[in-house]
């Protein structure tokens, strides 16, 4: 069957493939242009199996959070070069895995199980083949979480590759506060949300550690408690997000600044960089 030009300019439109794959497709499918693109698709999968090994050290950080505010997703999906990275198709397939994320029922959802999942009909395996066949490069999505809550709000470094996702039990008052709380904890990259949430043994080295130090130091056996507790507390103000100083407001808690805007917690805090 002849196939004329202009049905191989219309694929090569829709598609973004080379003019004679796209010739080739279409006389496989006998000029069926639905068939074409499943020929197409089917192609691009298999190559995309067979470059899997190839390595992927580029990539971008991804968020998505719902129209009310309350559930979102992060993820981060690998490419093997920087321009790909910031390439816009690289980046609105990135952000539909994101919303894929978010509508899962899991918290931590296997990525396996997300390129199984479907964006608006479409399998977002097939979405990822069907970039790969326009950009040519392996693409490996490694990390994906939901986070759920009364107020999301996050934040993406400029060169994409870090974020944060955090979720608050209100909507703070002030419109400022998300963005700033972002920034924090991008800078200072918490170990854990609040007291509670550090391992009892971290507590417990930490604990351990400065008792001995001050023994060896000859300390006072009536003040060596105090000097133990000191140092715990210090280590909570340094790793725990709501008893660090703002980087944005001196000598002022985190949850100080949160509680005088109507936020009493930080309910969930994602952060994600590329390759770490």
């Amino acid at each position: 069957m002849a196939i004329s030009a202009a049905e191989v300019k219309a694929l090569r439109e829709e598609t973004g493939l080379p003019m004679m794959e796209c010739k080739v497709a279409l006389s496989e499918a006998g000029g069926d242009r639905a068939q074409a693109m499943e020929i197409l698709a089917k192609k691009h999968k298999g190559k995309m199996e067979a470059r899997s090994g190839r390595e992927t050290g580029e990539g971008r950080i991804a968020i998505y959070i719902s129209d009310d505010g309350t559930k979102g997703g992060i993820i981060e999906l690998q490419c093997e070069t920087a321009p790909v990275a910031k390439n816009e198709m690289f980046e609105d397939l990135a952000t539909k895995i994101a919303q894929a994320v978010a509508e899962q029922d899991a918290e931590s959802p296997d990525p396996e199980a997300i390129k199984a999942s479907s964006h608006s009909g479409t399998a977002i395996s097939e979405l990822m083949s069907d970039i790969y066949g326009k950009l040519r490069e392996t693409m490996n999505l490694t990390k994906c979480r939901k986070v759920t809550g009364a107020h999301l709000t996050r934040y993406i470094h400029h060169d994409f590759k870090s974020g944060v996702l955090i979720a608050l039990d209100a909507t703070p008052s002030q419109d400022n506060i998300g963005l700033d709380l972002c920034h924090h904890a991008t800078f200072s990259q918490p170990k854990a949300i609040d007291r509670d949430d550090v391992p009892a043994e971290q507590v417990e080295k930490v604990r351990a550690d400065a008792r001995e130090a001050a023994v060896a130091d000859g300390k006072p056996e009536q003040i060596i408690d105090k000097i133990v507790e000191g140092k715990v507390n210090a280590y909570y103000a340094q790793h725990t997000l709501m008893e660090q100083e703002h980087v944005k407001v001196s000598k002022t808690s985190v949850r100080d600044v949160l509680k005088g805007a109507g936020v009493t917690a930080v309910t969930d805090l994602v952060f994600m960089r590329v390759g770490a």
